[in-house]
């Protein structure tokens, strides 16, 4: 008749054993493992130097493109231009001062900044830019009338000086010199 052995993750065999009594045998001291701990660095947001160091390099082109562009004071699509070819410039700079992807990274700010103007200049977007306000109609939580003129006093009215004060609330000897 055919033999079906099947595997078996606890079988140990009787070789293991000493002898037949089912006894197990010690034939060598147990090794002690040390587990090495290891630190983790933790960086929950992901926000690597390099996110931060591009970052910082498309500022500088966001903010330097139309600073260099108004020292030539153009108005209009030429000042459109202009900030596009500071844009230019501001990137060759970057290139020649950090290196190929800072010169690429201070381009893309460069970029976005002539982009809103252009936007700007053609009437599409008139508001949007880099730290626009807008003029807004929000009251003051205060008892005024529409033109701005204070109506009554929020505050209550000073009571008057009794008899013999002087109005702050002390007395009048107390100030008294001899002249008086």
């Amino acid at each position: 008749m055919a033999e079906v052995r099947v595997f078996n993750p606890s079988y140990t065999p009787r070789s293991f054993f000493a002898g037949g009594s089912g006894e197990r045998q010690v034939k060598h001291m147990a090794k002690h493992r040390y587990t090495r701990h290891h630190r983790r660095r933790h960086n929950p947001l992901g926000i690597s130097s390099g996110v931060v160091k591009d970052a910082a390099f498309v500022a500088a082109g966001a903010i330097g493109s139309p600073f260099i562009a108004g020292l030539f004071n153009f108005s209009g699509w030429t000042g459109v231009l202009a900030t596009g070819g500071a844009a230019i410039a501001a990137s060759f700079v970057g290139k020649m001062v950090a290196g190929a992807s800072a010169g690429e990274e201070v381009l893309k700010g460069g970029i976005a900044v002539t982009i809103i103007k252009a936007l700007q200049q053609a009437g599409v977007a008139k508001n949007l830019g880099l730290g626009s306000y807008v003029t807004s109609y929000f009251g003051i939580p205060t008892s005024s009338d529409p033109y701005g003129r204070v109506l009554a006093s929020p505050y209550p009215a000073a009571l008057a000086a009794g008899s013999g004060m002087s109005g702050m609330g002390m007395g009048k000897a107390r100030y008294r010199n001899r002249y008086n």
